[in-house]
């Protein structure tokens, strides 16, 4: 036994490999590993969650930036001052950041590794105060590589010569474990799995799959709900708990903390399966390769071999002087050295470049010419290896031909030994086994009128965004917007309500640009003009008891389930029977007509009425009016009919009782309605050719045609009727103007069903 001890500093790689070694010879040594990383956080200081949190709450730093200035700090002496601003302005964050006890700093750590021998492998890229906590030097021998190069024209050639190159070694005999790829980046993950597999090579490539991609991450960052107790749940809910657990220090309600939770989960990744018997993918500047081993450097590029250093680092050259930090000139002749002896260190080597890949060209690397290496355009002759490849080659090459009149030299060789069948594509939408679909999806099925919608616009859109789940929640601003108006407008009702602290409250959700502040300052002015309409208007009505953002739900058989949220129900009591009317607050444009709901179209405001009639939320519920309310006004206040203008936009758009007496409880004015936009009543004229009225008889026909459009959309999403069937109403293509999927469905015109356009409502059965 080796009684000397000794800390090594070096990569996994490197300590998995000395641990073997040790093991083989049955050897026992006094020995301490550690990272660089582990090191240089013992030597000088780590920081948490909480440090994060400090600087991004009291300065407004986002997460990025507070990142930055932590590394930096590294090289700062709190006890020097500095020329530069950066520095001293550094200098001066670190200082508050101690006093707040913000900084881990190990404060035993230097007295521990004193007189102690300090080894270090495989780090090659040091920076001078990295060296100097080491006590080591980077020295670069002068070295020399003895390899060829080959040039592939792109990055598949380049992927598809190398396949074939391990194809000759496995078939000589050479063991599959000591074959390596370096220098893999992950533009080349996706082809080293496509044509690997081809070939039948088994590989191991790290993905990096993160988990906040995963459906249970999407759902916990809906509600934050999540068992801290179960330990025994699925990789992704364990990894979770652990996310969770060492945010704990921080307030969950603000929106620092979901950007740091985001930030954890979007770096936090599975661990994948690694296969016993395949090639490896190798970190270049961190394993050593032993002569036995056979190595494929990939991408041998400029910008990438050698990797080349820019200025553009918060501390600058012109800076580090002050600083224990290398300039660019001198990292970028080190970089040049290194991967020079790294590459000289290989016995089995294999470079290959690229020259484009299909988004962008590339250039050799400058150590090509510098060393006088040899370059070999190789010829791919892959015709024995893998029949799918070749035909999928030969598709690419028609494809290139008939696009481009581009005929390829090994077009007429792919020809004739192969049969494809080419241009039978067709973007039908072919099925999915209905029990399949019905056995994977949740129970009870929760279907609402956005989702409804959604099917009766497209078969195949639904399909994508709620059985495949498709569409990523987009934070935009003007999602943004609407939604601060809808939670504003749900709580001023409150006695205690103050409009400037809700205000400011939900503002603080969001980081806000310079421009996005702006503008709202337009907005608030708005909103609160918005809220004393509103106000003026429950002042007018006789409807003075109200429901806001409710939730109503309708059975429509054991495995589904109707909901709706309806933004404001305004009721009148009388005895048994409740008077209602529906408003649904609208961000922009409104259209009123309901004739489009023959096709399932434009149903929100009758959907509702449905839900009011059928979900029990009222004992006897009588109809009064369904309405829409515009909420966010948008009118030059230059103009002159700016006041005008305004008053109108506010007014509820939509369907009245023809009921004078009972209208006339919820609208006093409907003579000339300061509440209805529209509505006029003379006793003599009746209502006026403008007004939009609903007896009962047409009420109830509308709930009826109502429930049955529902009913007919729940039943063929049982039947898993997913075409791609998109409408186009009164020459209006509604279904495909604002779809997220169209790079999905390749729709064709012979997909869509031209509809007429619908100019009263006699399809619901009644005289109109």
């Amino acid at each position: 036994m080796n009684t000397e001890f000794k800390i090594i500093v070096c990569p996994n790689d490197e300590k998995i490999k000395i641990l073997e070694n040790l093991n083989k010879n049955s050897a026992l040594y006094n020995v301490k590993f550690m990272s660089k990383e582990e090191f240089i956080k013992n030597y000088f200081f780590d920081y948490t969650v909480d440090t994060i949190y400090y600087l991004m709450d009291k300065y407004k730093f986002n997460l990025d930036v507070c990142k930055v200035y932590l590394k930096n700090m590294l090289v700062i002496d709190v006890s020097k001052e500095y020329e530069s601003i950066k520095l001293n302005f550094l200098k001066d964050l670190k200082k508050e950041l101690i006093s707040k006890n913000l900084l881990k700093v190990n404060l035993f750590f230097r007295e521990y590794i004193k007189n102690k021998k300090i080894e270090v492998r495989n780090y090659f890229d040091l920076d001078k105060y990295e060296e100097e906590a080491l006590n080591y030097k980077v020295e670069i021998p002068i070295s020399k590589i003895n390899a060829d190069v080959y040039e592939c024209s792109g990055i598949e050639d380049e992927v598809n010569f190398v396949a074939l190159k391990i194809i000759e070694l496995l078939n000589n005999g050479i063991d599959i474990n000591k074959i390596s790829l370096a220098n893999v980046s992950s533009d080349y993950y996706y082809i080293l799995d496509k044509v690997f597999s081809y070939y039948n090579i088994p590989i191991n490539i790290d993905f990096k799959d993160s988990i906040y991609n995963t459906l249970i991450v999407k759902e916990f960052l809906n509600n934050y709900e999540i068992d801290l107790e179960d330990k025994n749940k699925s990789i992704v809910n364990r990894k979770l708990i652990n996310i969770v657990s060492s945010l704990s220090s921080i307030d969950q309600s603000t929106d620092i903390y979901r950007k740091l939770l985001i930030d954890k989960l979007k770096n936090t990744y599975f661990s994948p399966v690694k296969l016993t018997n395949a090639v490896n993918i190798r970190d270049l500047n961190t394993y050593s390769f032993s002569d036995d081993e056979y190595v494929f450097v990939l991408g041998f590029n400029q910008d990438s071999l050698p990797r080349m250093h820019k200025d553009i680092e918060y501390i600058t050259d012109s800076i580090k002087s002050e600083v224990s930090m290398y300039d660019v000139s001198y990292l970028n002749k080190r970089g040049k050295d290194t991967v020079i002896y790294l590459l000289s260190r290989i016995k089995n080597l294999f470079l290959s470049y690229k020259l484009s890949t299909p988004f962008q060209s590339f250039y050799r690397s400058s150590l090509i010419n510098d060393l006088g290496l040899k370059v070999i355009k190789p010829e791919i002759d892959n015709y024995k290896y893998s029949n799918l490849y070749n035909m999928l080659r030969l598709g690419e090459k028609l494809d290139k031909f008939y696009l481009f009149g581009e005929k390829d030299s090994s077009l007429e060789a792919l020809n004739t030994h192969y049969s494809i069948p080419y241009k039978i594509y067709t973007n039908k939408f072919t099925g999915i086994d209905k029990n399949l679909y019905l056995n994977s999806i949740s129970k009870p099925i929760k279907l609402s009128y956005t989702s409804l919608n959604s099917f009766n616009e497209c078969g195949f859109k639904y399909y994508i965004n709620y059985v495949l789940k498709l569409d990523d929640y987009t934070d935009s601003f003007a999602s943004f917007i609407g939604s601060m108006y809808h939670e504003i407008l749900t709580l001023y009702r409150n006695n205690n309500f103050d409009f400037e602290y809700e205000f400011k409250k939900y503002l603080e959700k969001r980081n806000l640009s310079l421009k996005e502040k702006l503008f709202l300052v337009k907005i608030e002015a708005d909103l609160i003009e918005l809220i004393e309409v509103i106000k003026k208007q429950n002042m007018l009505t006789g409807f003075n008891d109200e429901e806001y953002e409710r939730r109503c739900e309708v059975s429509l058989s054991d495995e589904v389930k109707f909901i709706g949220f309806i933004d404001k129900i305004m009721y009148y009591k009388k005895a048994n029977d409740t008077y209602f009317s529906i408003v649904d607050y609208k961000t922009g444009t409104i259209d009123t007509h309901i004739e489009p709901i023959k096709y399932g179209l434009h149903m929100q405001l009758p959907t509702y009425l449905y839900l009011i009639n059928k979900s029990h939320v009222f004992d006897s519920p009588i109809f009064t009016g369904i309405y829409y309310q515009n909420i966010l006004f948008n009118y030059p206040t230059w103009s002159s009919k700016y006041e005008s203008e305004k008053k109108d936009r506010y007014k509820l758009k939509g369907y009245s009782t023809d009921d004078t007496l009972i209208l006339e409880r919820f609208d006093p004015t409907i003579e000339n309605s300061e509440l209805i936009k529209s509505m006029k009543y003379d006793d003599i004229k009746g209502f006026s050719r403008y007004s939009k009225v609903m007896d009962k008889v047409m009420v109830d026909e509308l709930v009826d045609y109502t429930e049955k459009t529902i009913k007919k959309g729940m039943s063929d999403i049982m039947d898993a009727k997913f075409n791609i069937n998109p409408k186009v109403y009164d020459k209006d293509n509604v279904s495909c103007k604002f779809c997220k999927f169209s790079d999905l469905c390749f729709m064709k015109e012979k997909d869509l069903n031209y509809l007429d356009k619908v100019d009263d409502l006699s399809f619901l059965g009644g005289d109109y």
